[in-house]
């Protein structure tokens, strides 16, 4: 493939609170020859006062100060891209100033904030949220988003030369390294890790733990619901994060992938991590995950409690395709390039080849 080190420099505008975001993310870049210079915006965002105004983003004291920085630290001729990172406090005005001095802008965002407060059921504070966001679009010279719907739906926002696409999520090698466990020799039967959303995935959880399916289940919102046969019988629920989240995926035979439907989600990180771990993927039907993973031989699928039932049950009692569906589904995220690499590189490819 043809170098691409052209762009030899880049300001990368973030929160940098996820390790899996900003972090690794300009790690790629750099190991691609990119300097990437970091804007750090959550040193402006201290204290309960900066929670507040992190959390709905009036143009106040914290606001206006890290806008007047951002300006004077890529006032400067030799950083031409910038690359804003699910950025909720940048005044248009701002990149208005940032397109004046010649920088070319890209902007992503892996929350949906093109989602409806009304129609997809979002928070109300979204309205808030994303509002300069959603103004500074029209500033982008490229638009990343996270699923396809919000191809179109981001149309409405950005200026008709701006160049929209999808950057997906990724595993990260470095923290999601390949697990050497087989089947038989992992703790678990059936894990999952993640949050608790009121879009039946509790249902799913206590029809697998009534027919006999032993559950773990680690991750935050869990413990203040009631009337679940499974959470009844549970400690505490704890998140999981870091070196505890790969190892106790490491240590599992079958990992649950739950979809957001309050994002709109048509895939997940954890479709990514989990495979790139060489672990079993068991995960809601979709026809974008039908493009990534080949049901029943890179990853599996369901498209009801019953149908999961059925194949959790005949996994359980067939480790081998368990080990099989496993060692398939890392092959194909390596040679379809699901790490955080090949993600940098098709990022570099497209802001330089514009």
């Amino acid at each position: 493939s043809k170098k691409l080190v052209l762009i030899m420099k880049l300001g990368m505008i973030g929160f940098w609170a996820h390790d899996h975001c900003e972090f690794y993310f300009s790690k790629a870049l750099k190991d691609l020859g990119v300097d990437v210079i970091p804007f750090k915006l959550s040193k402006y965002f201290k204290g309960t006062l900066g929670g507040f105004e992190n959390a709905i983003p009036l143009p106040l004291r914290a606001m206006n100060k890290l806008n007047a920085d951002l300006i004077e630290e890529f006032n400067s001729e030799d950083v031409d891209n910038l690359f804003f990172w699910n950025c909720n406090h940048i005044f248009p005005s701002t990149m208005k100033k940032l397109k004046k001095m010649g920088k070319k802008i890209s902007i992503y965002n892996n929350d949906d904030p093109y989602g409806s407060v009304i129609k997809d059921g979002k928070p109300f504070l979204q309205l808030f949220q994303y509002h300069w966001f959603m103004k500074s679009l029209k500033y982008a010279d490229y638009n990343f988003v996270y699923r396809p719907i919000n191809v179109d739906e981001s149309k409405a926002y950005v200026l008709k030369d701006c160049k929209i696409n999808i950057l997906q999520p990724y595993f990260i090698p470095e923290l999601h390294k390949p697990s050497m466990k087989k089947a038989k020799d992992c703790r678990y039967d059936v894990i999952f890790i993640g949050h608790y959303e009121n879009d039946g995935r509790l249902e799913i959880l206590d029809h697998l733990h009534t027919s006999g399916i032993r559950i773990a289940l680690f991750g935050t919102g869990w413990n203040e619901l009631k009337n679940s046969k499974l959470l009844g019988q549970k400690e505490r629920i704890i998140p999981l994060r870091g070196d505890d989240y790969a190892k106790t995926l490491g240590d599992s035979k079958i990992c649950l992938s739950f979809l957001s439907s309050m994002n709109r989600d048509v895939y997940t990180r954890r479709c990514f991590e989990i495979p790139g771990m060489r672990k079993l993927l068991l995960c809601q039907k979709t026809k974008e995950m039908m493009e990534l993973f080949t049901d029943n031989e890179e990853a599996t699928f369901f498209s009801n409690k019953n149908e999961l039932v059925t194949k959790i049950k005949f996994l359980l009692d067939n480790l081998d395709e368990i080990d099989r569906i496993s060692n398939s589904g890392y092959e194909r995220s390596i040679q379809s390039g699901y790490d955080i690499k090949s993600r940098a590189e098709s990022f570099l490819k497209i802001i330089q080849d514009g």
